[in-house]
């Protein structure tokens, strides 16, 4: 998948470090230090390499840098299961196809920017370039795969005295940004969708059922400016609508999309709490652009103009 050279997603999250659920109280504390400090002797080491997904993919990092306030990451990826390229000429109109080998794989890479500073609840803001392979899940699961080392568990005592070895748990979930409500005052109502799940028995046998999965979709398109008061009619026939459309399903789905002043269009699910849905928040994803020199598929080092706007990015955060 070839990439736009001209701007970026950038995925706005929340980063905490936790024991599992079910830690004793004994259990030692974890912090974003325990992450850098697991990260930078990897990389001195030289094991940054980790293959997933039956090892036709491969996520590393052997970038890591700090100022006052933010760690700073290039996480690479590469993707056996990409086809080669294919490139047009707008002149003469003729295709230029570039076959990659079978031991080769698409490579890609993305910053990352994660504030030193936790908030009340102890989390740190994250911000991720978003390119094939990389974001806010796949980065969790990297940095869980980078602590689960003997080399980086911390040891306690339990009540009796013997030791006990612990290792961190990641959470990474997407920051919230505007209301619907706020986005609505200045971008389009594109549609309310709706999507319903339910499971066919087919044969009617307990002992040894044949299920298949229904998926019923409805689509309410608006596609105009609307009013805060003509919002509340259209998500308060909601209910009513709901009632009908779920005859059936087991489970019920609801999203709505916003067209913002830029053009970028916002999704997300919310659940019907009749006037409510105009107090429900989307994942914060925002777009920077303007970069000179182009930017390309991976990097070879640091780029600061994407490290400053990102940097923007999170100094805005809730403002």
């Amino acid at each position: 998948m070839a990439l736009p050279s001209n701007y970026r997603w950038i995925a706005v999250g929340n980063l905490a470090i936790r024991n599992r659920a079910n830690a004793p109280h004994y259990a030692p504390a974890f912090v974003i230090g325990d992450l850098i400090a697991a990260l930078t002797d990897r990389i001195a080491r030289e094991d940054v390499y980790r293959p997933y997904s039956k090892s036709s993919r491969l996520m590393w990092c052997a970038d890591l840098a700090e100022d006052n306030d933010y760690y700073r990451l290039i996480l690479q990826v590469g993707d056996k299961n990409v086809s080669g390229v294919s490139f047009l000429h707008f002149e003469t109109l003729e295709t230029r196809d570039i076959e990659k080998d079978e031991d080769e794989g698409g490579h890609y890479a993305a910053h990352i920017l994660i504030k030193k500073t936790a908030d009340h609840l102890g989390r740190h803001l994250i911000l991720i370039e978003k390119v094939p392979g990389i974001y806010l899940s796949s980065v969790k699961d990297h940095f869980a795969w980078v602590c689960k080392s003997a080399l980086y568990e911390k040891e306690a005592q339990d009540d009796d005295g013997d030791t006990k070895r612990f290792r961190p748990v990641f959470e990474i979930d997407g920051h919230q940004s505007k209301t619907i409500r706020e986005a609505l005052r200045t971008g389009t109502l594109q549609d309310v969708e709706f999507i319903g799940h339910e499971e066919n028995h087919g044969d009617g046998l307990d002992e040894d059922p044949i299920v298949e999965e229904v998926v019923h979709e409805a689509r309410w398109e608006v596609k105009k400016r609307v009013t805060e008061d003509q919002a509340q009619t259209i998500f308060g026939r909601v209910g009513d609508f709901l009632g009908r459309f779920r005859d059936g399903a087991d489970d019920t789905q609801i999203f709505v999309r916003i067209k913002a002043a830029n053009g970028q269009i916002k999704r997300t699910e919310v659940h019907h709490n009749g006037d409510e849905i105009l107090e429900q928040t989307f994942v914060q994803n925002e777009i920077v652009s303007e970069f000179d020199p182009p930017l390309t598929q991976r990097y070879e080092a640091f780029r600061q103009d994407m490290i400053q706007k990102m940097i923007d990015i999170a100094n805005n955060v809730g403002a």
